[in-house]
């Protein structure tokens, strides 16, 4: 064969391969930078539509989420501001001024459409359509004055035609917020006769919460939320498959109330999106990385699909008090470094601020560097889990609802929200980089990509989970678990013992001791994890499990509890608090307590110094930064299969208070990268400057950063 056949061949092979290559749409191919204006506090077409497109493309956003329904009180036919067939009242045609005027502008317009919030007025008009109670009640009380309706009933064709209305102004998207279910709904008669149909028998109680039942009814209402979310994808697709759809996500937490498992939902969503951006009440209890964290779950969760960090740019629950800049560079910042799309919701009285410059700045970033936001991969070898089977069904889980700071508690032992939370922390201020990973990462997705894994609280967990978490652990793997990790299976059903008790090498006992206010541990022999602390009594975790050492080696006790806090020497107790034990190629660790629950509450540094010890020593880290406080996140990604790296450095250094006024800058920060790694050319991109590339006494790569504010992006090349 002669040459120039051969590279005939070769170039129809490389077109038939371009032409098989997957098709990216619109809102694959760059950042987004979403605006929402409320309109459900201000009259929607108060703003001339080129005035209002004006203001949101010089703040640098390139696309949004438009609210042209009316919805003071909850939506229902009246505040349509388009033309539709399901219209009970004639407004003005703004959403076919406005298109225009934002296309012009170079704004993608997805269409805000509110399907778990309706007027009490218009659910009296369609009683059948309503959520109903476990009492037989029609829901009432939603945000305090509305009523939802059941996506199991006919209201869903009515939602279905809005669609087809909307997506013929030529939009690009619509966004779902909601649907959701509440935490003693739909016990409708759609339901009920779907679920008798389904399993052949009466819908169980949403009272209790764990066994097969529960779990049943959970993965009905899911399937239910799922045929929703496919059907309505399906009208918009047959119309334009140029047409984005989504909906307003699971949060991290339990999501059994709602039914947003965005697992099983985000097959029929082209993004995935949750709620990491909304920070309400004292601030000083809500976590500085709070998107940060969010968003490195939603990454796991969406299966290379782009995701979205909603973000209020006001201190909820008062919505026209807008957040400090520092706070809103930082919630922007932290979204982005952890590689989500930004959306922001703020209300047309905003927009005038001087607030809003920290945003369009943030912004302005973006889109001057979009090409290093795109495409790139977590580079972290360690993984924290967040278990969303153990939200669901773990006694110590509070179930999180929609409405703002409403959470309907369960028990204070064993907080599964405050375990993870106080486990992250940890590490993000011992500078080690990490992803979030979930139950579906344990049973089905490669694990071999982490040096170590941390299991805070992983209560609930299948067998399925264990026997691959026991096969990464014997192949070199390393853990750390805490508490009641693995008691439970998926069901919240408990078992006689852990599901990973050969790993942790102790037994659980049938008690949990506490709450220990004012008690202690003690390290009885010298081990690496104890290294940096010289104490001799340590705090005790609030509450631990009592358990029976079974080959493990135990370098940490608890001692006696005391009558009070000022009852003399305490003493040595027989329970473990930490073991430590060998299995295979890997080493894991079992803490006995509430590890990460009491680190979150009350963050003490022997605490930090421990988690930092396993951290370091299971996982080598592969980027160290020096010379900054613990308040800056490091996140560390990559592009190009690993030819360019970038380094994110998120700065919470305020004044020791929420909200934060002002950001302390770290100066000079030394960044060394591990041996063996090459760099031929380093420079930031916030404060735009070449860095010098030196190396340190063992020859890796070291450069300095001369000054970071609330957010820097180091840029390695090889």
């Amino acid at each position: 064969m002669n040459r120039p056949t051969i590279l005939l061949i070769l170039a129809a092979g490389a077109l038939l391969a371009q032409s098989n290559a997957p098709v990216k749409r619109w809102w694959q191919k760059a950042p987004l930078r979403i605006i929402d204006v409320t309109s459900s506090i201000d009259r929607v077409g108060t703003v001339p539509p080129a005035q209002l497109a004006e203001w949101k493309a010089k703040s640098g956003f390139n696309s949004e989420h438009l609210e042209i329904m009316e919805m003071q009180g909850g939506l229902d036919d009246q505040g349509f501001f388009f033309q539709s067939k399901l219209a009970g009242r004639v407004n003005p045609d703004y959403l076919r001024q406005y298109i225009v005027e934002a296309h012009k502008r170079g704004i993608r317009v997805l269409i805000y459409f509110n399907v778990h919030w309706y007027q009490t007025a218009f659910g009296a008009k369609h009683p059948d359509w309503r959520q109903i109670t476990e009492s037989g009640k029609p829901l009432e009380g939603v945000y305090n004055n509305g009523t939802d309706f059941c996506l199991n009933t006919p209201w869903r064709e009515w939602c279905f035609q809005v669609l087809r209305d909307l997506a013929a102004y030529g939009i690009d998207g619509v966004f779902y917020d909601g649907p959701v279910y509440r935490a003693d709904t739909c016990y409708c008669d759609y339901c009920r006769a779907k679920y008798r149909k389904l399993y052949g028998e009466e819908m169980p109680s949403k009272l209790t919460r764990t066994g097969t039942q529960f779990k049943r009814l959970l993965d009905f209402q899911v399937a239910s939320m799922a045929e929703f979310l496919r059907d309505s994808n399906k009208v918009l697709k047959s119309i334009s498959p140029d047409i984005a759809f989504y909906m307003n996500g699971g949060v991290r937490g339990a999501n059994w109330a709602t039914a947003r498992i965005n697992r099983e939902l985000v097959e029929y969503q082209d993004l995935l999106g949750s709620e990491g951006g909304f920070i309400s009440g004292d601030l000083t209890r809500v976590p500085l990385w709070k998107p940060g964290l969010t968003a490195r779950m939603l990454e796991t969760q969406a299966g290379g699909k782009p995701t979205v960090i909603f973000t209020a740019a006001a201190h909820k629950p008062w919505t026209f008090s807008l957040l400090p800049r520092p706070e809103l560079r930082l919630l922007y910042a932290d979204t982005i470094a952890n590689a989500a799309n930004v959306w922001m919701g703020l209300t047309s009285f905003d927009l005038k601020q001087p607030e809003m410059e920290a945003i369009a700045g943030m912004n302005r970033f973006v889109e001057k560097n979009a090409s290093y936001f795109t495409g790139t991969r977590s580079e972290a070898r360690v993984a924290v889990v967040w278990s969303e089977t153990t939200a669901n069904f773990y006694s110590g889980s509070p179930a999180q609802m929609i409405d703002i700071d409403r959470v309907q508690s369960r028990s204070a032992v064993g907080n599964v929200d405050q375990e993870f939370s106080g486990i992250a922390e940890s590490l993000l201020r011992a500078h080690v980089p990490f992803d979030v990973i979930d139950d579906v990462t344990l049973e089905r997705e490669p694990l071999e990509r982490y040096a170590a894994i941390f299991l805070p609280n992983v209560a609930c967990m299948s067998d399925k989970s264990a026997a691959r978490l026991k096969e990464y652990v014997e192949k070199g793997g390393n853990l750390l678990a805490t508490f009641e990790t693995s008691l439970y299976d998926d069901a919240g059903v408990r078992r006689d013992n852990f599901a990973l008790a050969r790993l942790f090498g102790v037994a659980a006992g049938a008690r949990i001791a506490g709450p220990r206010n004012w008690d202690f541990m003690k390290g009885v022999s010298s081990h690496w994890l104890l290294e940096g602390i010289d104490r001799e009594f340590l705090p005790s975790p609030i509450y631990y499990l009592r358990v029976k050492p079974e080959g493990a080696e135990v370098p940490v006790r608890f001692t006696v509890p005391l009558k009070g806090r000022y009852d003399g020497v305490p003493a040595l107790s027989s329970d473990p608090a930490v073991a430590v034990k060998q299995n295979g190629k890997g080493t894991v660790i079992y803490v006995a307590g509430d590890f990460g629950n009491t680190l979150a509450s009350f963050r003490f540094p022997e605490f930090l110094a421990m988690a930092a010890n396993a951290a370091r020593r299971l996982a080598p880290l592969p980027v160290t930064v020096d010379n900054v406080p613990g308040s800056v996140e490091v996140v560390w990604r990559s592009q190009n299969d690993g030819r360019r790296r970038l380094l994110h450095l998120v700065n919470f250094t305020g004044e020791m208070t929420r909200p934060i006024t002002r950001v302390l800058p770290a100066l000079n920060v030394s960044v060394t990268l591990p041996k063996g790694e090459r760099a031929t050319k380093a420079y930031t991109l916030m404060r735009p400057g070449l860095l010098p590339i030196g190396k340190d006494s063992q020859g890796r790569i070291r450069v300095t950063v001369p000054r970071v504010d609330e957010y820097e992006v180091v840029v390695f090349e090889r």
